[in-house]
C-alpha cells in the first residue's frame, strides 16, 4: 500500500514571496514554485537542514536536465511530476516518491528491504530522533520533542540523516560525501539575490555547465547511465556500491530506514544497522565531486574540507575563497563556489553552511553570508588568481601579527601586573589564558569587517600607492581597536592598587613599541587619513576572567 505520496499530496509548507502567506504544496509544486521564484521560505525547515534540502533539489533538477536533454527547468507542477517519475521509470506508480510503500518497493529516501520484514529494526517515534543531531544530553535541542510532527518534518529529518550523517557507532555508517566518519558535509557556494528559487535555478544550470569538466576531473564516474537515486536499489546492509557505478550527481542514502504509519495514521520510523557503508568510498576521503565541498591539501593528496568551529571565520574562508592558482597545495574551491560568466553582476553573496560534527556529538550549526562586491567578484571567478590570493593572505598575516606580536605581549603585561625585580609574580599560565581571551575578542572584531576591507583594497588592484594607503589605513584601524581592548583590560583586570598605574603605563608602552617595530615603517611612509572605527565589541568583563591572588 502506498501512502503519503509526495507527488500528489500537499505536504510542504511554503511562504509566498509576493503575499507572505503560507500554503501547502506537493514536491512537484515545490520545484515549480521555486523555478517561478514564488517561494520566500520553508517554515518547517530547521537551520541545519537548509543545505541538504537545497542540495537535494539541485541534484534532482540537474539529473532531470541531464537525462532529458533539456536546457531549461519546467515551471509547472504537472511537468515536474512527469519529470520526477521519469527518474524512477521502474516505479511508474510513484512508490519511490511516497513516504510509505511496501517493503519490497523503494520509498522516498528508503531502499527496499529484501527480507520483506522489519524484524530487528529499531522503533523511532519522532523525526527529531531520526535526524542526525546528537541530542542525548537534552541540551539546546531537546530529545523527541516533535510529538505532533507532520509528514514534512519526517521528510526533512530523513533527508538530513541520509545525506549528511556520519559514523555513529558500529553498524551506523555515514555518507560518502565527507572526509571520514567524524567529518561533515560543508555547503559553500554562490547565491544570487532574490530568494531560494533563483539560487536553485542558478545552481542547476551551473552544475550542468560544469558536468563535463567534473567528469574529466573525477574520471571514475560513468558518463551515462550511472545509478543516481540510490534509494531505488534493494539493500540488505551487507553490500556496498562502488563509485564507478554511480552518476556524478547521485543522491545517496547511508542508513536502512523505513517509515510506517499505524492504524490512526501516525508516522513512525524503523531503522537497522548495516555491516557495510552503502557507498564504498572511504579511500576517496570525500573527493566525490560534491558541488558545494571544497578540497584541501592532505600531504600529497587532497581531501574534502571538514568544517570546525572556526571554518567560516575570515582566516579559513580567505584560503578557501582566494586560493593561489599556481600553488598545487592550495585549497580547491567547491565547484559551485566560483562566480560564473552568466552570474549576476550585482547582488551575489558567498553562502557557507554546515554542521560541525564530532565523535558521538555535534558541535553546532554554522552559517555565514558574505556580500560579493564588484571587486570581490573579479577575484572569485572560476580560475583563481595569484594576485587576489596574495592580497587576501597578506591581510590575514597582518591581522595575525597585530594580534600575536603587538596586542598579546601588551595584554600579558596587564595580567601579570608588570612585576619588578623582587616582586611576586602572577601565575604565567593564568595570565596567558586571560591574554588569549583578549585575542579572541580582537579576532571577532577583525572578522566582522575583514571582507569589506579586503574588497576596498581589491578594488584598487593595479594602483600600488592606493593599495598601500588603504592597507595602512586598515592597519591603523587594527591598532586603534587594540588600544581600546588594552584599556578595557587594564580597567577590568584584578590588580593591587599600588601596581595599577604602572601596569597600565608599561602595557601601553609595550603595545606602542611593538606596533612601531612591526608596522611603523609601513604606516609612517604613507599619508594615512583618519579611519572610521566600527563599534568596539564588549571586552571580557571581570566576571568572565578567572581571578588569582595578586
Amino acid at each position: 500500500m502506498i501512502e503519503l505520496s509526495l507527488l500528489d499530496e500537499a505536504v510542504f509548507s511554503v511562504v509566498d514571496r509576493a503575499t507572505l502567506t503560507r500554503s501547502r504544496v506537493t514536491l512537484p509544486g515545490v520545484f515549480a514554485a521555486l523555478v517561478r521564484n514564488d517561494v520566500d521560505d520553508f517554515p518547517a525547515l530547521r537551520p541545519h537542514q537548509r543545505h541538504v534540502w537545497h542540495a537535494f533539489l539541485v541534484q534532482v533538477g540537474s539529473l532531470y536536465l541531464h537525462r532529458s536533454g533539456l536546457s531549461e527547468l519546467p515551471d509547472s507542477e504537472i511537468a515536474w511530476k512527469e519529470a520526477l517519475l521519469s527518474l524512477t521509470p521502474d516505479d511508474a506508480d510513484g512508490a519511490a516518491w511516497a513516504l510509505v510503500s511496501p517493503l519490497d518497493r523503494p520509498a522516498f529516501l528508503q531502499p527496499p528491504v529484501p527480507e520483506g520484514s522489519l524484524n530487528g529494526f529499531k522503533h523511532i517515534a519522532t523525526p527529531d530522533d531520526l535526524d542526525m543531531l546528537v541530542t542525548a544530553k537534552n541540551h539546546d535541542v531537546k530529545q523527541e520533542s516533535m510529538r505532533s510532527a507532520r509528514a514534512e518534518h519526517w521528510v526533512f529529518a530523513l533527508l538530513s540523516l541520509q545525506t549528511q550523517e556520519g559514523f555513529l557507532g558500529a553498524g551506523n555508517y555515514g555518507i560518502s560525501r565527507m572526509n571520514g566518519g567524524f567529518a561533515s558535509r560543508p555547503g559553500i557556494g554562490i547565491a544570487p539575490a532574490g530568494g531560494p528559487g533563483r539560487r536553485l535555478v542558478r545552481d542547476v544550470l551551473r552544475l550542468i555547465e560544469l558536468r563535463t569538466p567534473l567528469l574529466e576531473q573525477y574520471d571514475a564516474y560513468p558518463a551515462q547511465n550511472g545509478r543516481a537515486l540510490l534509494w531505488l536499489y534493494p539493500w540488505d546492509g551487507a553490500s556496498s556500491m562502488s563509485i564507478d557505478e554511480l552518476d556524478l550527481f547521485y543522491v545517496e542514502v547511508c542508513r536502512r530506514v523505513r517509515l510506517q504509519a499505524d492504524d490512526s495514521g501516525v508516522i513512525f520510523a524503523a531503522a537497522k544497522g548495516t555491516k557495510l557503508a552503502r557507498v564504498d568510498a572511504k579511500a576517496l576521503k570525500g573527493r566525490t565531486g560534491d558541488a558545494w565541498t571544497p578540497l584541501v591539501a592532505d600531504g600529497t593528496e587532497r581531501k574534502a574540507l571538514t568544517i570546525d568551529r572556526g571554518s567560516f571565520g575570515y582566516k579559513r574562508l580567505t584560503a578557501l575563497l582566494f586560493p593561489t592558482g599556481s600553488d598545487p597545495s592550495a585549497p580547491e574551491r567547491a565547484p559551485l563556489g566560483s562566480v560564473g560568466s552568466d552570474d549576476d553582476r550585482e547582488g551575489l553573496s558567498v553562502l557557507a553552511r554546515g554542521m560541525v560534527r564530532g565523535q558521538g556529538k555535534t558541535e553546532g550549526y554554522h552559517e555565514r553570508r558574505i556580500a560579493v562586491s564588484a571587486s570581490l567578484r573579479r577575484f572569485l571567478v572560476e580560475r583563481p588568481t595569484d594576485e587576489g590570493a596574495e592580497i587576501a593572505r597578506n591581510r590575514t598575516e597582518d591581522a595575525a601579527t597585530m594580534a600575536g606580536k603587538v596586542l598579546y605581549p601588551a595584554a600579558l603585561k596587564v595580567f601579570t601586573a608588570a612585576p619588578l625585580d623582587g616582586e611576586r609574580k602572577r601565575d604565567d599560565e593564568t595570565a596567558k589564558s586571560r591574554a588569549k581571551r583578549v585575542l579572541q575578542t580582537f579576532d571577532r572584531w577583525v572578522d566582522k569587517s575583514f571582507f569589506d576591507a579586503l574588497a576596498e583594497e581589491l578594488a584598487a588592484h593595479g594602483d600600488r600607492q592606493s593599495q598601500e594607503a588603504i592597507r595602512a589605513r586598515w592597519i591603523t584601524g587594527l591598532m586603534a581597536q587594540a588600544r581600546l581592548l588594552l584599556d578595557q583590560c587594564a580597567r577590568s583586570a584584578p590588580s593591587a592598587a599600588m601596581r595599577a598605574y604602572r601596569t597600565r603605563a608599561r602595557s601601553r608602552d609595550t603595545l606602542e613599541y611593538a606596533f612601531r617595530k612591526q608596522f611603523g615603517a609601513r604606516v609612517q611612509e604613507i599619508d594615512v587619513p583618519p579611519c572610521d572605527m566600527p563599534e568596539a565589541p564588549v571586552a571580557p568583563s571581570p566576571s568572565t576572567i578567572p581571578r588569582s591572588p595578586t
